[in-house]
């Protein structure tokens, strides 16, 4: 499995719970209610999350180090699928 795999599936592992699940979901919610929410950015215990809906992209990064294989650009619906969010991503 490549690097941008492997750090998504850190996510899912060590981040993802029902809350965090819910907080981007709203995000997601918020969005299709008004194409004015361009961008939203979230700070999680050990990753930091930014969703840039005018580009369609999902920033992942581990907080906790840095360097090659600790950031990763995925497209929204890669990434709601990879979360098990239930949302439509328009881009």
């Amino acid at each position: 499995m490549n690097s941008g795999g492997a750090l998504i599936e850190r996510f899912v592992v060590q981040e993802l719970d029902d809350s965090v699940r819910s907080i981007l979901k709203g995000a997601f919610d918020e969005r299709m209610r008004s194409e004015k929410v361009l961008l939203r950015e979230f700070e999680f215990n050990c990753f930091d999350v930014s969703l840039d809906f005018e580009k369609g992209i999902v920033t992942l990064q581990d907080a906790l180090s840095a360097g090659e294989g600790s950031s990763l650009d995925i497209s929204m619906r890669e990434f709601a699928s990879a979360c098990g969010l239930n949302v439509f991503c328009r881009l």
